[in-house]
Order: structure tokens, then sequence, then C-alpha cells
């Protein structure tokens, strides 16, 4: 206890300092970053030592000493499950840790030992897929069309999970280095989806959540969004392997769910697993089909060129909203298709979620249609732009607002319980009667006991002679008489 103590105090201390700056606009002293605690470009992070007091190191301990609170830990290894460490290793165990690995902190985390920024490079870089050097580049027309770091000052998608059902997502490549968790691998029935380097997986990865890593910049549209991968498979899913990647996605805390590859929008099993995670507070984003039925709490999104044309035949009431989507540079070679575009929109709606965790699904995607341009999605409008009155907090349109709502609330109240009051008061009125004239019966009882007691007791009575006086020998009884009554 004595040795928590001092890092409780220090942990208050730098909440009551950042906490003031913010409400006072005092900025920070020149050479301290005043990112956003979290980011890419602001990580707190701890290298791993050989042993610490003479024993190794271990989540518990390490959340104890810079957290105050070894249950805190699960904390630590929900933001580095997943992350490829400089030795080509992965946290899995909490017990099991290695020197040298660089773990991330949550924002609060207070210490000797703590370090700030970007997480180094790997030495000769981890990913075995051979990214293009030259990828990701930041001035891409897609990401320069959208400007999403306009949006960044608000919210740039911390907190927010995405989940990106396909080929998987190469967790080890540079550009997304603390961003990717295990994920699963439903197409092998286990593992993980964050290992290899086929199909669009990573590309889509990079579109919603990717960081070039150089000098803090950043061309994924929600760069603080965490990235869980779903093994599926590269080619075109079976509607029943797609469902199953959208329940599992639900299960893993997916707020958001982008399907990167082809799929059949029209069975049966897939709209009940669409409809069943809508229900769970999850947006769906889907490539547009022509099959695909619209709802709140899904996005159907449509390509475009660089020349804001669209680049399918789709008919208008299949698309929601469209996206860039037509040699889209990311992670690796630039890609054209709607699931590009996708990746764009299910970016957009990480901030959202991010800048509105009160809204559902269907608040969410709703904001993000009413905030396109000209059809197109625009992340920066869709976080900026003011909520509809009473969106998130009162879903009866009819409803009044403010200070009227809550009047008319009170209002109700009292004339229910007037109401009830009355009630009572109606079906009491009988029982209260009778229970009245049960008590003036038992009254009137008692007063003619107690009048014939009296009369009982009076020695005047004629008829009536002590035991043992020569008349009648108990008392009450009736003297024989003898001779008329004169």
């Amino acid at each position: 206890m004595v040795r928590r103590e001092p890092a409780m105090m220090l942990r208050k201390l730098t909440l009551a300092v950042v906490l003031t700056a913010a409400m006072t606009g005092v900025g920070f002293p020149s050479g301290v970053a005043a990112a956003a605690p979290g980011t890419a470009a602001d990580q707190l992070y701890y290298t791993v030592a050989p042993s610490y007091q003479g024993a190794p190191e271990n989540l518990w301990q390490i959340a104890d000493r810079f957290l105050g609170d070894a249950g805190r830990a699960g904390e630590i290894l929900e933001l580095n499950s997943g992350r490829v460490q400089p030795d080509g290793g992965r946290l899995a165990d909490p017990s099991r840790l290695a020197a040298g690995w660089q773990l991330v902190l949550p924002w609060d985390a207070v210490g000797a030992g703590l370090q700030r920024g970007p997480l180094p490079a790997k030495a000769g870089g981890s990913s075995r897929c051979g990214w293009d050097a030259s990828a990701p580049a930041v001035a891409l027309w897609g990401q320069t069309l959208l400007t999403p770091n306009r949006a960044w000052s608000t919210t740039d998608g911390s907190g927010v999970k995405v989940a990106v059902i396909g080929s998987g997502v190469d967790g080890a490549a540079d550009a997304l280095t603390g961003r990717v968790t295990a994920g699963v691998d439903i197409a092998a029935g286990s593992g993980g989806g964050d290992t290899g380097c086929e199909g669009t997986g990573t590309s889509l990865a990079g579109i919603v959540a990717g960081d070039d890593g150089e000098n803090g910049a950043r061309f994924g549209v929600a760069p603080g969004a965490r990235i869980v991968p779903i093994r599926a498979g590269a080619a075109r899913l079976s509607a029943a392997l797609a469902a199953t990647g959208i329940e599992v996605a639900a299960d893993t805390g997916a707020q958001v769910v982008l399907v990167g590859i082809g799929v059949d929008a029209a069975d049966p099993v897939l709209r009940a697993a669409i409809s069943d995670a809508i229900a769970r507070d999850v947006v769906v984003v889907l490539p547009a089909s022509a099959a695909a039925e619209a709802a709140d709490g899904l996005l159907r999104v449509g390509a475009v060129t660089a020349d804001r044309q669209p680049a399918d035949d789709h008919p208008v009431e299949a698309v929601d909203l469209r996206a860039p989507g037509v040699a889209v540079a990311s992670i690796g070679r630039p890609g054209t298709g709607a699931e590009y575009a996708a990746a764009f929109v299910a970016g957009t709606v990480a901030l959202v979620r991010s800048a509105h965790p009160e809204l559902g699904a269907a608040d969410v995607t709703r904001q993000v249609l009413a905030t396109t341009v000209e059809g197109m999605v625009s992340p920066v409008a869709a976080v900026t732009t003011s909520l509809p009155a009473g969106t998130g907090v009162d879903t009866d349109p009819q409803a009044p607002e403010g200070g009227l709502a809550t009047l008319s609330r009170v209002l109700f109240w009292i004339a229910v319980v007037l109401g009830v009051l009355t009630l009572l008061t109606l079906l009491l009125q009988r029982p209260a009667r009778l229970l009245g004239e049960m008590i003036t019966r038992r009254r009137a009882h008692r007063q003619a006991l107690a009048a014939r007691a009296r009369i009982s007791d009076d020695n005047d009575d004629p008829f009536w002679k002590p035991p043992n006086s020569g008349g009648p020998s108990g008392r009450g009884e009736v003297a024989e008489l003898r001779g008329p009554v004169r």
C-alpha cells in the first residue's frame, strides 16, 4: 500500500493538470506533445525489462506499478493482444513477457520508465509480406478528396473496434502497428486472423485505420480505431460463412463490421445475421449489391472514380452512399472495387461512433447519410454537424423537447398518483363504512352488558336475596311467592 500511494497521488495530479489545461485553454510547455491520449502519434508505452525487483515481469505487476491497480492488467492485454513485438512474438499470456517487448499502456499510466510517442519502428520490419516500400502514400486522391484529417481535432476513432471480414489482416504491417487485434480465423476454425499476405484485407484495414508511421502522419480515416480481423477467405464468401463472420465480429465487441468481400446479400441467412447484428447495436457496412435491402443500421456503399463519377451500374435504390473506390492506394498496390469504398465509409462510421458513443446503430447511419455531399460520404461533416434534436435521447418524434418534456412528464406522474389515490378512496369507502358499523355495534353491546351488570348489583331488588339468607340460594334467583300479591 505504501508503494502504491505515490503513484495514485501522481496520477490524480496528472489528471488535474490535464483537465485544467483543457478547461482553461492553457497550453502545454514547449516540447510536450498535446496529441489526443491513445492516438498513434502519442502512444504511452513501456519496454519490458529483463526483471523487476529480482523477478520476471508480468502484466499484473506492471498494472499495479503504473496504474495503481493490478486488476487493470486486462486493459493492457486488450491494448497489446495480437500486436507483433520487435522479436516477432505476440502477447497472449499475461504471465509471460519477453524483455524488449513494447507494451502500450492506458493514457492515465504514470511512473518512471514510461515513454511517449510513436512506437519505435521494428528493425528490418516484422512483416514477411513485402509490402511496397512507397506505400502507404499520404497524398492519395481518396484521402485528399475526403480530408478525414480535418475531423481528427474532434476524434480519430479512438475506442471503436472495426471488424474486417475477408482475407485476414497482416497485423505485422508497419502502418497498422498497435491497431490490429488477434482476431479469428473462421475459415480454418481455429487461430487468429492477423497473419497472411493474400487478399485485400490488409489494404482495407489500412484505409480504415492505417498510419504511415512517418512523423506521426496518418492516412487512415480513423487512425485511432482498432481492427478486428475475421479471416473468412480471399474469394467470394458463402452466405453462411459471411453470416458466421458477422456474428463472431459482434461477439468480439466490434461496433462496426466491414464485409470486405463479395457475398450474396439476398440470402435469408445473411439477412438474418445482419438484422441480428444491428439489433446488438452494430453498424454493418457492405459493398453495394443489387440484392441488399435497405435497413437502418446498414450502409450499402458504391464506388466513385477520381472525377466523382459512379464506378458501377447498380440501381439508385441499391446504393445508400458512395466513396472513392477506383485505383485507391493503401497498404500494398492500389485496388479497385466497392469494398475499398466501403472501407472509407467504415472508417467514417468509426469516427461518428467515437464522437457520439450515445448513438445507437440506426442513429449513426442516419447521421452519416444526412451529412453526405452530393451522395458521397463526408467524414468531416459526419463528425462536426450537429445531431438532429432528440437524436440518441428521445426516440419519440412527437415528444416535446427540453424543459417542456420534463414538465409534461412531471404533470403526467402527478395525474397518475392522484388517479390512484382516488381509486383507492372509492374502493375503500364500503369497507370503511362496514368497519364503522361493526365498531358502533360492539360499542353498543358493551354498553348493554355494563347496564345489565349495574342492575344485577342493585341490592334494592325485591326479588333478590343474598345466599344463605333463607331466601333463594343463588344470585339472580327469584323468590317463591306465597300468597296473593297485595
